[in-house]
């Protein structure tokens, strides 16, 4: 979809510490010796500053640089992949609580690593029917925490966290072609349809939705895991659904088509913004420790792998649905690209939602 009249007014992160990973390796963590292998040199810890805060806290500041009021917000969407707090309670209202104090609506997004993207599409359908001057916020956060399991080989610096899953391991069992562990942070980006310094040009997503049971496994649906206290061990679901498709070629099909549904995606976003490959500067993508998974992303493109973000990543972890917008925020703050520079946004998310957008840096922001 080609987007009119849709702007980054104001981005921002909050990122908490980060943890070595050798401290990590040194102090006995499960997994953490395979996170090293596969790359990472640290991740983003949150310790007990619950998601939403985090959230909270980067909305503050984007809202700052955006120059906007709190009374022209108006809608705010907020998304996380793991809880956010208290069954029953709802996240975007705390957000909105915590950073405007309006009456505007107040929206919860379920769509996984996507939906920061997801969101920006369904701030472009609400903007063009809202007042002049409007802005729509869009926030992002998690904190995985630890599993308790760990027991007295999780040292302080690891966080208490959460009981039911674990940064570390999460995916073992499985391969994500890119080692994947889990960090902490929050993201916020306010949109507007009337101005600013960045400007989203296209918007692209699709859905394999047969892929639904991949993440689902062979895990019953009722009643839900977290009512019984169930773990999430993202790697062995997906490895007890591949164990029931027996015929290997249609295993390789369905990677095969992922694939080709990401590049699609992109090439989709690249094409309705009026760009070819060769006039994206940089691309962010869901993080990875492992270079072999950004090649596997951008050289289907003819982008080379150097224009994503690597090193960042390997730095903070997989942030749930913050990576995007988040690497978008590093690349502007350090002058990594500028006035005339094109960003493509990817991401791909569980069960399974595909997007992509184009982002023109219209001119260096103030912040």
């Amino acid at each position: 979809m080609k987007t009119e009249h849709l702007y980054i007014a104001g981005l921002a992160a909050h990122v908490p510490r980060l943890w070595p990973i050798a401290e990590a390796v040194a102090a006995g963590r499960p997994g953490a010796e395979q996170a090293r292998d596969d790359g990472w040199t640290s991740v983003s810890v949150a310790d007990d500053t619950p998601a939403p805060e985090l959230a909270a806290e980067a909305a503050r500041l984007a809202l700052k640089r955006s120059g906007l009021t709190a009374g022209e917000v108006c809608l705010v969407m907020h998304t996380g992949i793991y809880h956010q707090g208290p069954d029953g309670w709802f996240s975007a209202n705390y957000v909105q609580d915590q950073v405007l104090g309006t009456t505007a609506p107040a929206i919860g997004l379920n769509q996984g690593c996507t939906a920061m993207l997801d969101g920006a599409r369904l701030a472009h359908g609400y903007l063009a029917h809202a007042p002049q001057g409007s802005a729509v916020l869009v926030s992002a956060a998690d904190n995985f925490g630890v599993t308790a399991a760990d027991g007295a080989g999780v040292p302080a610096a690891g966080g208490s966290g959460a009981p039911t899953t674990d940064r570390f391991t999460y995916a073992h069992g499985w391969s994500t072609g890119r080692g994947s562990i889990l960090g902490d942070a929050g993201c916020a980006v306010l949109l507007s349809a009337t101005a600013g310094p960045l400007r989203i040009r296209s918007l692209a997503h699709s859905s394999l939705s047969s892929w639904e049971r991949l993440y689902r496994g062979t895990e019953r649906m009722f009643p839900p895991g977290p009512a019984v206290g169930t773990s999430i061990p993202l790697g062995l679901r997906m490895s007890a659904y591949a164990d029931q498709v027996t015929d290997r070629d249609l295993r390789t099909a369905m990677a095969r088509e992922l694939m080709e549904a990401r590049t699609a995606v992109a090439g989709q976003a690249i094409d309705e913004a009026g760009l070819t490959p060769a006039d994206i500067t940089r691309v962010t993508h869901v993080f990875s420790g492992d270079p072999r998974y950004i090649q596997g992303l951008l050289r289907p493109l003819g982008i080379a792998p150097e224009r994503g973000m690597l090193d960042l990543g390997r730095a903070l972890g997989h942030l749930g649905s913050c990576d995007q917008f988040l690497s978008l925020a590093h690349l502007v703050e350090t002058g990594a690209v500028g006035p005339g520079d094109h960003v493509l946004l990817m991401s791909n998310g569980g069960s399974h939602s595909v997007a992509a957008a184009v982002v023109e840096i219209l001119e260096r922001p103030g912040w």
